[in-house]
């Protein structure tokens, strides 16, 4: 069979729609978007229907899909993480669960059809049947029990910033808040009367459930990531489909993304977006016509541009943005006598667009060259690009290993052995194991006799595995005075020190700014892990000065992190700009806890070249023999 051919039966396969029957569906509150009103059964399916083919503003459509998305059983499990964490369940139970949420999100197919769900990453038989129920869209039993006992408006209370789920459950249960409302409409002094609340903490808390909009989901970038890619997949396996890109936000790599765009090329646009309007992803379809569909999955939006081949570069730049970035372009092209949109290029006054191909064509008509999307921010990248000052950006290629991984030894999934062969997989020459040191129970922290015992341990493994380099060190916490939680002498016998804080976050700027520096000035801490310690979407900075912190670490010889988590993301892109300005070093690292999690490296990555980085700013590109040296080297003012 020819390969058109194959692609042609994989895409009638690929577009069939499943129906259920109406039956009761998982609490409204954890899934809103898939049991509002409306929604179209089986039985309400008359032959042949779907969205006309004619462009109509109010065409909505809405259809079920069998069991739930990946995305959804996600969001149910990170539910039930929350409601336990909220009810104060062990620590090792409710990571059960979030380890099983993170190994359905990075699954690459849809999870109902896993027959058996134990042979996932970190998935047991008890999480197994919840999964296999939340995917077959039935209610699990630990939900229904949480939920009957815990009132489910608490969750999004979690979601306000400096409100954990611990928080919440001391806001139920001593002043009988049950939702975001309530807490807005909570007189001044109710907060700040409690014990551990001040009268700033209330002021922000409040202030932030007034703002918080429910509907307002944004993505971390993971999430989107996957998202993203598998509804490209679709559109590119269409007949029709020339090619196609993801674009807005998501091509830029933004932090969280709250909607998602694709630009595709077709010669025969009604039949790409009628498929797309059709396909079994669309839970609604809010638009459709020839050049545009948008429709909604999971709760986001996706906007599917269509254009001819030839002007696809001009659309996919218009739709990439950034906005500010596109404004700046469109002024610099006036001065040049020309006028820039999506449809092309046309000479001032003419109002007669020539199509473009590509993105490359469209920046070198305007006398400049290929500019990344991550730098499309107006943040100076028109003016580098006409003096050819772009910088060559990192790549995820360009990194030689992870400082900063965690075991079994503490609160990590993984063993020193399983983490080492998945480096190994990865093509890395060198990995640092940083457990949690002592003073974190919660994360079961090493006492200096059991990292005694792992640095054996470490070392029995290192001389194991020839392709790669293993080390031992600490992920350390940086006490509230601001020493460390082992004492030097120990610290001296590790290959690796990351200084951390995780405990005592509202000390307030200057005591956490002092903290942080004493650290730094340790001989023995190479890296300040993330250093302000945010939770994306769930956590702000705690209050620190980053300028100073970058000051010291550039007078201290310390590396500052970019850690890759997606709920980190830390530094933040305009700080890592600064310490690269300022001659500050950084690290990219996964802060890893199972073997999967090595591969977020590539966020970090994305990060680093939003915020203009070069490899050779980042210790983790160097070879092993360059790395090696530098760790014998010690630290030493630059």
């Amino acid at each position: 069979m020819k390969a058109s051919a194959l692609r042609k039966a994989a895409w009638s396969s690929a577009k069939k729609i499943r129906f259920i029957p109406a039956s009761p569906s998982l609490d409204g509150t954890i899934l809103a978007a898939r049991t509002a009103p409306g929604i179209i059964q089986k039985d309400d399916i008359r032959s042949g229907w779907s969205a006309s083919p004619t462009y109509n503003p109010h065409t909505r459509l809405t259809r079920r899909v069998r069991g739930l998305q990946n995305n959804e059983v996600v969001r149910a499990l990170e539910t039930i993480v929350a409601l336990m964490e909220i009810k104060d369940e062990s620590y090792y139970r409710v990571l059960a669960y979030q380890r099983a949420a993170e190994s359905v999100g990075a699954l690459g197919r849809p999870v109902r059809e896993v027959e058996d769900l134990t042979t996932l990453p970190h998935v047991g038989g008890t999480t197994a049947e919840v999964i296999r129920d939340l995917a077959e869209d039935r209610t699990p039993e630990i939900l229904a029990e949480l939920s009957g006992e815990i009132p489910t408006g608490l969750v999004e209370v979690t979601r306000l910033p400096g409100v954990g789920p611990r928080t919440a459950g001391r806001l139920w249960r001593e002043l009988d808040v049950t939702s975001v409302e309530e807490i807005a409409s909570l007189e001044p002094g109710r907060l700040s009367s409690l014990k551990g609340f001040g009268k700033k903490s209330e002021e922000r808390i409040l202030s932030a459930a007034k703002k918080y909009d429910s509907h307002e989901r944004r993505m971390l970038l993971d999430e989107a990531t996957a998202l993203g890619n598998r509804i490209l997949d679709f559109v590119r396996s269409h007949p029709a489909t020339e090619k196609a890109e993801l674009a807005g936000s998501l091509r830029r790599m933004k932090e969280t993304i709250g909607d998602l765009d694709i630009v595709a090329a077709s010669t025969d646009p009604d039949s790409l977006a009628d498929a797309f309007a059709d396909a079994p992803f669309a839970d609604e379809v809010l638009a459709h016509g020839p050049k545009k569909v948008y429709i909604v999955t999971n709760g986001i939006e996706v906007d599917l541009r269509i254009v001819e081949p030839e002007a696809y570069g001009s659309l996919l730049h218009h739709f990439t943005g950034g906005q500010a970035h596109n404004i700046v372009l469109r002024e610099r092209a006036v001065k040049m006598g020309i006028n820039i949109s999506e449809y092309g290029l046309a000479a001032a006054g003419t109002g007669e667009y020539e199509p473009v191909a590509t993105e490359e064509d469209l920046y070198s008509r305007l006398g400049l060259p290929y500019i990344p999307p991550e730098l499309r921010e107006d943040a100076g990248e028109i003016e580098a690009g006409e003096k050819g000052g772009l910088p060559d950006l990192i790549e995820t290629g360009d990194i030689r290993g992870d400082l900063h991984v965690h075991t079994n030894y503490s609160d990590g999934k993984g063993t020193i052995e399983s983490m080492a062969e998945a480096a190994i997989a990865l093509g890395y020459e060198y990995l640092i194991f940083c457990d949690h040191s002592q003073s974190l129970r919660v994360a079961n922290g090493l006492s200096p006799d059991r990292l005694k015992k792992k640095m054996r341990a470490v070392r029995e493994a290192d001389e194991k595995y020839g392709e790669i380099h293993l080390l031992c060190g600490s992920e350390v916490d940086i006490l509230k005075d601001g020493t460390l939680d082992y004492e030097d002498d120990l610290l001296a016998e590790l290959d690796f020190v990351v200084a951390s804080v995780h405990t005592s976050f509202g000390v307030g700027e200057e005591a956490m700014t002092r903290r942080i520096v004493r650290a730094m000035n340790n001989p023995h801490v190479r890296v300040i892990g993330h250093p302000t310690g945010r939770i994306l979407e769930r956590r702000d900075p705690y209050a620190v000065d980053v300028s100073r912190l970058i000051t010291e670490a550039a007078a201290t010889d310390t590396v500052l992190e970019l850690n890759s988590y997606p709920d980190r993301l830390d530094l933040s892109v305009p700080y890592v700009r600064q310490a690269i300005e300022a001659g500050v070093k950084i690290s990219i690292d996964t802060d890893a806890h199972d073997e999967g999690a090595l591969s977020l490296i590539k966020y970090g990555v994305s990060q680093a070249r939003r915020a203009w980085v070069e490899k050779d700013r980042v210790i983790n590109c160097m070879p092993w023999n360059e790395f090696e040296k530098y760790l014998k080297a010690g630290k030493g003012p630059q």
